[in-house]
């Protein structure tokens, strides 16, 4: 079943339905669905596929590309010695009227070289564009050629009509897919493992327990999941070492590029840049800043790892990987540490609510036109204060008319009490916003509240997993 998606399957559909040519770029991690978010278009008749073969050398892939032709325009097998003999074959079926044309894993079509993408801008620029009823897709999965040759190409920078990074689902987007079957508890903590990719949750048996699940899954011979790390790697990048050695390093700490750079005994400089890049437009990694109170400058920024199933990995299933293999029986999940889980989703859950900021803010009544920033706010601790235990606030946002709201998020199993008042004052004192703020405090907890703290009437919005869900 088909759950989400709302907004990117209407823009594809207005593109369809669009009185010009129209060239659509969508791109996004292994994984995240976008070739069934492509399936889902809907158009009477003059829909094209074409799904390229991974590592499969350019002949082979012009083959492929004429042998997918023949079929879906049941006409003969054209013959072409090359991509602009392939192109011209594809012209001569969508030179008019309503075409919709998707080329599926482009960077594997073009063989990791840039010359087809000069040949589009060109059968573009003198055929294509001039069918005011074609739909052109190029899709693609992030890796150095997608973002280099495609997304940022300077050949198609002007001609693309459309672009969509395809990014993982809200939980709000995830919840269909557990059917009511599960408690919204068990399935953020399903979520703050797996993360929001469909590939990972359409493994996921809703009737079935979380340790059940992860049994089956992560920690049996043949799980799923017990391979998983390598295979997205080696499809995701070319050379996939590097960006393997980064992940590996951000599972354990986060840290500053210089640090990174250190770590990985190379310079900081252009070559490093552009695994971050490939990573963070991937969604595995992200760039963490101090919010800023006055709207300044960010000094401190730190390199962590995003993404919620990469942490799992690194944290219950590489270190035990050997034990899984050998043994390959049912239940290894309890041996692991299953209690030991419940401080791991603690630190997993404030990520879990930055990335679903947008229905927070809502539930929270925040204005997204009163926010100036938002994000974590961090700050080490300073060595000459002997009292200085450094300040880590879950999530600060920043509003207009000088409002500052501090919002706190616990995933705990029993309810929340009265303890964390002091914590919130002690945050709130070594903040150290100016008077003339006002310093507003929101509690997200799982776990719901105690009666005493509920009454103390300290915060100004309390909420639950409602709030996400």
């Amino acid at each position: 079943m088909f759950f989400g998606r709302e907004h990117e399957l209407t823009l594809l559909q207005e593109a369809v339905r669009s009185n010009r040519a129209e060239l659509v770029i969508l791109y996004g991690r292994r994984r995240v669905g976008k070739s069934t978010l492509l399936q889902q278009i809907k158009i009477r008749r003059g829909k094209l596929y074409f799904e390229a073969l991974q590592n499969a050398r350019q002949p082979a892939q012009i083959v492929h590309f004429l042998r997918q032709l023949a079929e879906q325009t049941e006409m003969p097998l054209s013959a072409a010695r090359n991509w602009h003999e392939a192109f011209e074959a594809l012209t001569f079926h969508v030179r008019k009227g309503k075409h919709l044309v998707v080329m599926d894993e482009f960077p594997w079509m073009a063989s990791g070289r840039g010359e087809i993408v000069s040949l589009l801008k060109y059968f573009w620029d003198n055929h294509w564009k001039h069918n005011p009823g074609l739909t052109l897709v190029l899709c693609g999965s992030i890796a150095a050629f997608m973002i280099k040759q495609i997304v940022h190409s300077k050949a198609l920078h002007n001609r693309k009509t459309i672009e969509i990074k395809l990014a993982p689902l809200t939980a709000l987007e995830t919840k269909p897919f557990f059917r009511d079957l599960r408690s919204d508890r068990e399935i953020i903590k399903f979520l703050m493992i797996f993360g929001g990719i469909p590939k990972y949750l359409e493994q996921i048996d809703p009737r079935k327990s979380l340790a059940a699940n992860l049994d089956r899954l992560c920690f049996q011979r043949h799980g799923f999941f017990l391979t998983e790390f390598e295979t997205v790697f080696k499809e995701q990048f070319k050379v996939a070492r590097t960006y393997e050695r980064i992940v590996r390093i951000l599972a354990h700490r986060g840290c500053s590029r210089e640090e990174l750079a250190r770590h990985l005994g190379i310079v900081s400089g252009g070559g490093l840049s552009s695994y971050l890049h490939a990573l963070e437009q991937a969604d595995f990694i992200r760039t963490a800043a101090p919010l800023s109170i006055a709207g300044g400058g960010q000094k401190t920024r730190k390199l962590v790892l995003w993404d919620e199933w990469l942490r799992f990995y690194f944290t219950w299933i590489e270190p035990n990987r050997e034990l899984i293999e050998m043994e390959g029986r049912t239940n290894r999940f309890d041996p692991f540490g299953v209690y030991g889980l419940d401080a791991y989703f603690g630190l997993c859950f404030e990520r879990l609510c930055m990335k679903n900021l947008p229905q927070i803010f809502a539930r929270l009544d925040l204005d997204f036109r009163r926010v100036t920033g938002f994000g974590p706010f961090f700050r080490q601790r300073r060595r000459k204060k002997e009292r200085d235990e450094g300040l880590q606030i879950d999530l600060l946002v920043r509003q207009k008319g000088h409002v500052l709201t501090l919002i706190e998020c616990k995933f705990t199993a029993r309810p929340v009490g009265t303890t964390v008042i002091d914590e919130v004052a002690r945050k709130i004192k070594f903040l150290g916003a100016p008077s003339h703020y006002t310093v507003e405090r929101v509690l997200i907890s799982a776990g719901g509240v105690t009666p005493d703290l509920a009454r103390s009437d300290y915060f100004h919005q309390i909420a639950g997993l409602e709030t996400i869900l």
